[in-house]
């Protein structure tokens, strides 16, 4: 059974990781909108380099509530993008574009990313 702490860090989670995902998904839908012929890949860099601060203070001040390092979480946030990028390069194989691959992929990393920011950069 989950401690109350941690269904509680958990839940912080979420809203940041959520607010981080607005935040991504937000410039992304932006910059499809603004130039449809742009790269999917150049689209979820540029989402990912905007909510990265936006999850990194938010994960440091409300999450964790722990300082932790920067480093440690762009190693973490680094890590996840390529895991996105893998993901993201399969669901354009497979015949997706556009926004719905760029969703699956920034969704797909969420476990990944807590589990990674949980038991290293803010232990």
């Amino acid at each position: 059974m989950i401690a109350k702490a941690e269904f509680w860090r958990l839940f912080r989670f979420g809203l940041v990781g959520g607010g981080a995902t607005i935040v991504d998904l937000g410039i992304a839908t932006l910059c499809l909108h603004l130039w449809p012929e742009i790269s999917e890949y150049l689209v979820t860099s540029i989402g990912f380099f905007v909510a990265f601060w936006f999850s990194f203070f938010g994960h440091r001040y409300v999450t964790f509530q722990k300082h932790g390092k920067v480093s440690k979480f762009l190693l973490v946030a680094l890590s996840s993008l390529g895991v996105r990028y893998v993901l993201l390069t399969g669901l354009l194989w497979i015949g997706l574009s556009g926004l719905l691959p760029i969703v699956i992929a920034t969704l797909a990393v969420t476990i990944l990313t807590y589990v990674l920011s949980r038991i290293w950069v803010f232990a």
